[in-house]
């Protein structure tokens, strides 16, 4: 019986992650205007891309899979046996692969073969959700994790908040935070 509860209770978890697919990718696209339709209110500055920079951008995965992540634990866990430390574990993995196949993607077709393509920036984005997804699958029905794997996959997605946060008032002058189409940094 155990064994059946555990195979069904990682079906469903199993399906969420790989929900998350569409509607990460879908949410994602609303993020990319929440900033412009609220007529450039700060607060949703915090949550939406404020400028055309790569790590404004960024923002895009990463409230709405914190989101999907945080709603999957709840809705999951109220049916059935959940592991906490498993299932943020890998979700904190995917918030971390969103932005390394997105960041990489976009700097191998720009900087290394210097085309500019809106066509190639969205498949970044869909290439880091898929991969970042599919991973986060893998850990989940894989990984062996403990209290010490939660701890730190909350830490780590507080310090991605925090970034995010910050970064939107006060960026790095570094290219990566650079509007390439104003030349400005941040909130403005």
């Amino acid at each position: 019986m155990t064994n059946y509860a555990v195979r069904k209770s990682n079906i469903h978890a199993s399906r969420w992650i790989l929900w998350g697919i569409p509607v990460i990718i879908a949410a994602a696209g609303i993020m990319h205007f929440v900033y412009e339709w609220s007529g450039k209110l700060v607060p949703a500055g915090v949550f939406a891309p404020v400028n055309e920079s790569v790590w404004e951008h960024l923002k895009m995965t990463f409230w709405p899979a914190l989101i999907w992540c945080i709603t999957g634990y709840v809705n999951i866990s109220k049916k059935e046996r959940l592991s906490p430390s498993q299932w943020f574990f890998s979700c904190t993995t995917a918030q971390l692969i969103y932005p390394l196949v997105i960041v990489s993607f976009y700097y191998a077709y720009t900087g290394a073969l210097g085309i500019e393509s809106l066509f190639l920036d969205i498949l970044s984005l869909f290439l880091g959700v898929i991969f970042g997804q599919l991973l986060a699958l893998h850990i989940y029905n894989y990984a062996k994790t403990n209290r010490l794997h939660l701890y730190f996959s909350i830490l780590v997605l507080i310090l991605l908040a925090a970034a995010f946060t910050v970064f939107t008032f006060a960026p790095p002058r570094i290219p990566i935070f650079r509007d390439p189409l104003t030349g400005s940094y941040g909130i403005e």
